[in-house]
């Protein structure tokens, strides 16, 4: 008899979800899916940790056990779907890594389930749901076993009523904090696919110039509504029938730059009729100050009349501000040479999870499970660089979308792809290869340098990396060197000795600050005869109470404070008050022969309220404190009446 057959119909129905949810996660990951808190992210998450609730409350899956199933998918199914082999190191580190948090969190949501005040005179509202269904977001706390811990308590549902009240609650969760949805933009208003249907398509002219001289304005928009015309100093958006301005795309910021009146030809007379136009009142001047397209097919130029009237029916001079346009090039094509880079150095699991290419940086995203190490972030740079001075030509296809696929073209993030598509490659397209529809240089030498400045988590298994071109690298290199020079001149020291200078610099701070603090606790305790604490006590009711307002002296030195001062005392009470500008710190140490008679948390409990503020702790030591600086003196004074009066 087969083993699966000897299991109870609960623990084969556990095996048939692990086996289900184990191919799905493969192939998830595989796709560059990893577990996180939004969107399919967050779908993935919940489908793998259901996975190891089952195995660990079902099975006995003590140990980490899920990385293995999905192995095993990988063992089964590689020969048709090579994609999987090829990702297998990939997808068992990302699922232990997950297994891993999701032991870590459910062991702290089955304690936060056992701390929930329930019992069967608990009334069955929302208030209890909203609690139980944060349990299930936050910690993972799994819902079936929450049902079970009500019904335990006496508080019994029927199913059908326990998961539709479970649902709204999560649902109203979910709404306030965002969590299970990806950000989106707001509806598309429909008074755009009205313009494009009454304009039709705009023509994009920016691959081969930024310059157009005779584009017609077709319309023009103010919010949702029409207009035919926009006045000096008014704001609008403006639909061309040609232009050389790029829509923001696939992460590449819209293009700005300006509007004027074209020049017309002089008239067969000699008459200007631009002079002519000018004359009138007709001369026009906006700024383009963002370009996007909300509706494939309309070029839309968010713009601002300077001087003039447009209207519906002018021909315009549309230039882009071709200095930013250069600097946006520069940094979409040393993206793509980072995403190259990328799986170069790191391995064929990284994928792109979003960008955003500006004139001044340019800002990836990635899959990847850990930091980037310092010679990691090195290699990456160079690769990047060396196909730079090798300056490999930059050239752009035009495909049907298959045959784009079948020659090995990467798909990028936050595109969209019809049947005919770009295929950009760098030099003959081994290292690089993409489908893109945004404006490149012509050779990667025309990029100048490339330079990461940071790299950062974003959520689990993404990653974000920093980085800038051009211009912007070498304004980065004369700043470092100018930071450089003038630490050397004040550590006065040698450019190869920087690093140990400063180390140097750090012991002594850090020396220094040992020898202040041993000097202002000396003061505190008045000195080091043994007898000083005894003499500074008060007897209350035959107690030794020791109170001390100290200046200068962090949380840390005054606990080393009350310790000295109560091994002095030997047996007693020392309270201690710590002030600085904002707040007042109190700390309350009883010897170990008086807890039985008097307790630290209940002084700390009855004077911290003096101070605006609250404190606790244990018998023989609390901690507490307030805003009310003021009444520091007043609250140390009530130790010695609670002293009297519990004594009494």
């Amino acid at each position: 008899m087969a083993a699966y057959e000897q299991l109870s119909e609960t623990q084969q129905f556990a095996c048939r979800v692990i086996a289900d949810h184990a191919r799905a996660t493969a192939f998830a990951i595989a796709d560059g899916i990893l577990p996180g808190n939004e969107g399919r992210n967050y779908v993935l998450r919940k489908i793998m940790r259901r996975a190891i609730y089952h195995g660990r409350e079902h099975l006995g899956q003590t140990d980490a056990f899920f990385y293995k199933v999905c192995d095993a998918v990988v063992d089964k199914m590689h020969g048709a779907f090579p994609e999987l082999e090829t990702q297998r190191d990939f997808i068992a580190k990302m699922v232990k890594l997950e297994e891993q948090r999701f032991g870590t969190t459910m062991v702290v949501g089955l304690g936060k389930l056992n701390e929930l005040d329930v019992t069967v005179e608990t009334p069955k509202d929302e208030g209890l749901f909203a609690s139980v269904a944060k349990l299930y977001d936050t910690y993972g706390t799994p819902r079936d076993l929450i049902r079970v811990f009500l019904e335990q308590k006496g508080i019994v549902f029927e199913e059908e009523d326990f998961n539709e009240r479970f649902e709204a609650a999560l649902a109203e969760l979910q709404k306030q904090s965002g969590i299970g949805k990806t950000e989106r933009k707001g509806e598309i208003s429909p008074i755009y696919t009205e313009v494009l249907e009454k304009t039709g398509k705009n023509v994009f002219h920016g691959y081969e110039t930024t310059e157009i001289a005779d584009a017609k304005v077709v319309a023009i928009l103010d919010g949702d509504k029409e207009h035919d015309s926009l006045a000096e100093g008014e704001q609008g958006s403006v639909i061309l029938d040609n232009t050389p301005f790029y829509a923001e795309s696939g992460g590449q910021v819209g293009d700005v730059g300006k509007l004027i009146n074209a020049q017309p030809p002089a008239t067969a007379g000699g008459t200007d009729t631009r002079a002519a136009a000018t004359a009138g009142g007709n001369d026009m001047t906006a700024t383009v100050s963002d370009t996007y397209s909300p509706v494939a097919g309309l070029i839309i130029h968010k713009v601002a009349v300077k001087r003039g009237t447009i209207k519906v029916g002018d021909t315009v001079a549309a230039s882009v501000d071709a200095a930013k346009r250069d600097a946006a090039r520069r940094n979409h094509t040393a993206t793509h040479l980072l995403h190259a880079a990328l799986k170069e150095v790191l391995g064929s699991h990284v994928k792109q999870a979003g960008s955003v290419v500006a004139p001044n940086y340019l800002r990836f995203d990635f899959a990847h499970y850990q930091p980037m190490t310092a010679d990691e972030i090195a290699e990456v740079e160079d690769l990047v660089n060396r196909y730079i001075l090798q300056n490999e030509p930059v050239t752009t296809d035009l495909m049907k979308i298959e045959d784009a696929m079948r020659s090995g073209a990467v798909a990028m993030f936050g595109e969209k792809y019809g049947a005919e598509v770009r295929v950009l490659s760098v030099g003959n397209g081994e290292f690089s290869r993409e489908l893109c529809g945004g404006t490149h240089v012509r050779a990667t030498g025309d990029i100048g340098s490339f330079k990461i400045v940071s790299d950062e988590a974003i959520a689990s298994g993404v990653r974000r990396i920093r980085a800038i071109t051009g211009f912007d690298a070498f304004a980065r290199f004369r700043e470092d060197e100018r930071l450089i020079d003038a630490s050397l001149g004040v550590l006065k020291t040698q450019r190869d000795n920087l690093p140990n200078a400063i180390e140097r610099l750090q012991e002594d701070l850090k020396k220094s600050r040992k020898e202040i603090d041993d000097l202002r606790l000396k003061i505190a305790t008045g000195g080091s005869a043994a007898g000083d604490a005894n003499d500074e006590a008060r007897e209350i009711a035959g107690i030794k109470v020791l109170t001390k307002i100290v200046e200068d002296i962090d949380a840390n030195g005054t606990r080393q404070l009350s310790d000295t001062l109560l091994a002095r005392l030997k047996s007693g009470v020392v309270v201690i008050g710590r002030r600085d500008e904002s707040k007042a710190g109190l700390i309350v140490r009883v010897s170990s022969d008086l807890t039985n008679r008097i307790k630290a948390g209940d002084i700390i409990r009855e004077i911290a309220p003096i101070l605006g503020g609250k404190g606790g702790g244990k018998p023989d030591m609390a901690e507490g404190g307030g805003p009310d600086v003021t009444k520091l003196q007043e609250a140390l004074e009530a130790v010695n009446t609670f002293v009297e009066r519990t004594m009494a």
